[in-house]
Order: C-alpha cells, then structure tokens, then sequence
C-alpha cells in the first residue's frame, strides 16, 4: 500500500509569501491547503487534519496564537497532535515562549529564513 499523501497547510495573509510557499512545497508528494487568515486556518484544520501547518503569527480575524490554542486544546488528538512550524516575522523572546508553550515543531523568524530553510524543515518533519 503506497504512503498516504501528506496534507500541509499554509496559513498566510501575504498573498506573495504564500503563492512562494505553495510554489516551493508543490515539489513535495502532498496535498497543498491554503489560506489567508485565522478563523478560515481553524476551519480547514478541523475539516482537514492536516500533517503540518505552516502559521503566521499576524493574521487577519484571528491571530496565529489562538489559532494555535484552539488546534492543541481540540479534544481529538489527530488534530491536537498536528506539526506546526510558525513562520512569522515576530521574533521577541515573548512570543516565541508563548508559542513554544503550545508545543510548536519549530519557530522560524522569516526575515532570517530562506525559503529552502523553510522547505527543508518541512521535508524533515514530514519523514
């Protein structure tokens, strides 16, 4: 039986940062998700129970932090459970306790990061 198709998420209110995202995982074998603000994230997370959710912190209707508390405090654990690796360009000590808190899979600080940094803690996290 082949690997089931691995489902990511990108949750990203900059249309270009997203479309750059999307361009670069499309190289993966996965089923790319994508949206661009908070509440429309929590919906397709509960519809979807994506592998691993790339998050922005900044996000229109509901912030990536409580989108993140809503993910880990859902009481099935498939979708409590999910990789997340924010992606943001908030990088106080603050905030990347508070995300650390919820139990993240990485915390990337986007003006530090390339894309093939991205990409490649993606492919890490998916094996």
């Amino acid at each position: 039986m082949p690997d089931e198709i691995k489902k990511i998420l990108i949750v990203e209110d900059d249309d270009t940062m997203r479309k750059s995202l999307v361009d670069g995982l499309s190289k993966f074998n996965c089923k790319i998700l994508e949206v661009g603000d908070g509440e429309k994230a929590v919906e397709v997370v509960m519809d979807n129970s994506p592998d691993l959710i790339l998050l922005d912190i900044m996000l229109p209707k509901l912030d990536g932090f409580k989108v993140l508390e809503r993910i880990r405090y859902y009481p099935d654990a498939r979708i409590a459970q999910t990789k997340v690796i924010i992606l943001s360009n908030l990088w106080s000590d603050k905030d990347i306790l508070r995300a650390k808190a919820l139990k993240i899979d990485d915390y990337l600080v986007k003006a530090n990061t390339t894309l093939e940094e991205v990409f490649a803690k993606v492919k890490q996290l998916l094996q």
